[in-house]
């Protein structure tokens, strides 16, 4: 059966008796599950009008008590989020899914959660001017990935979590999205200001036997270049890359340390582990080069809905699709009708919409019709 998720916050669910918002979305909406938020960075949300307070604000963290022992044998400890002040909100909506009949999936910020960051400044990526990332730990790290482990160990033995998905699952100096757009640099240069040059990764390139200090020279310059002269004739920034053949290893070198830190989550997780990644942006060396065979399923987001067979990772063992919710608001809200038809047709085995706490009523009851229009589809 074609399946519809629903990304969404605890906070989503306390304006009201929780049993009763999720016996709808299953029974009314045609839900098939929760993909629910518990580990996160900074949030800052205008909500739909059935939702208070309107606009929320979180600084990220942990939405749930971590287990001590879980996290005894890493330097990085969780920071939970200060909206978690008592009781135990995950386990009481993972209780109401289960009521309710409605399939239930922990996602995690894999590098962006919380102010970890800004907390274990010696953990975080750091671009080639030296700078650290006040946002993203490093996934080459020993520590980061030590966290990272203890989180899903935590997950899925103290609270029953059967299956988690992972977003920012990368090594990229993220900072560079919030770069001035008024600075002179390209998209390119952009791109290249995110590849990590922190201690971690340029340890294990040089222990590699990659010249680390050519890739961070090449880097450098082109940076540089930009912000004298304005941007370089690369238009793309993969073809930078794989014309400097020591920034290309170094890259790759990112890559299969991420594809090993995957395939030991997996084994922690003890259940379906899932992946994000971005189909609509190109990232040098970072997560869209990961080999996606490794996890249950691939979630590749997008946010414009077109040519979706050319966006499945045919080496994926599941492959779905999230979208945003403007997808299905105002006048885009009438092309979802024949857009989740689209997907399956596609090869989408669900597809995923981010996030409950966005949707109006008329939203809902679009996307109710196109459930069940794409289902119908389906079993033709």
């Amino acid at each position: 059966m074609f399946e519809l998720f629903l990304v969404a916050h605890l906070w989503d669910f306390t304006h009201e008796d929780v049993g009763s918002v999720l016996d709808r979305l299953h029974g009314d909406v045609g839900v098939t599950g929760i993909s629910l938020w518990v580990a996160a960075p900074g949030t800052v949300q205008l909500r739909a009008n059935h939702l208070n307070p309107r606009v929320f604000r979180t600084r990220g963290g942990v939405f749930f008590q971590p287990t001590d022992r879980s996290f005894s044998s890493t330097r990085c400890q969780p920071i939970v989020s200060s909206w978690v002040t008592m009781g135990n909100p995950l386990a009481s909506i993972s209780r109401a899914c289960a009521g309710s009949g409605l399939r239930l999936r922990a996602i995690v910020s894999a590098g962006a959660t919380g102010r970890m960051a800004e907390r274990y400044p010696e953990f975080a990526c750091r671009n080639v001017l030296g700078d650290e990332s006040r946002t993203r730990l490093c996934l080459s790290n020993a520590e980061a990935q030590s966290f990272l482990r203890a989180m899903v160990l935590d997950l899925s033995t103290n609270f029953g979590v059967r299956a988690l998905t992972l977003t920012d699952f990368n090594i990229r100096w993220s900072d560079a999205d919030d770069v001035s757009t008024a600075t002179p640099i390209g998209p390119v240069e952009r791109s290249l200001l995110a590849i990590c040059f922190c201690d971690s990764c340029v340890y294990q390139s040089h222990d590699a036997g990659i010249d680390v200090e050519a890739a961070r020279s090449q880097v450098g310059r082109a940076v540089n270049e930009a912000l004298e002269h304005g941007p370089g004739e690369w238009t793309r920034v993969e073809d930078f890359v794989g014309n400097h053949e020591s920034l290309a290893e170094h890259c790759r070198r990112q890559v299969e340390t991420l594809n090993s830190l995957l395939r030991r989550l997996r084994e922690t997780c003890g259940g379906d582990l899932l992946l994000v990644r971005d189909g609509n942006a190109v990232q040098a060396g970072a997560a869209n080069g990961l080999d996606v065979s490794i996890p249950s399923a691939v979630v590749t987001r997008v946010a414009d809905p077109v040519d979706l067979s050319a966006k499945i990772p045919p080496q994926a063992k599941r492959n779905e699709l999230q979208l945003s919710a403007i997808s299905i608001i105002g006048p885009a809200g009438s092309q979802l009708v024949s857009i989740l038809p689209e997907a399956a047709k596609a090869g989408f085995a669900a597809v995923e919409v981010d996030h409950y706490g966005v949707l109006s009523e008329t939203a809902l009851t679009t996307l109710k019709q196109a459930i069940r229009f794409a289902r119908r589809s389906a079993a033709e």
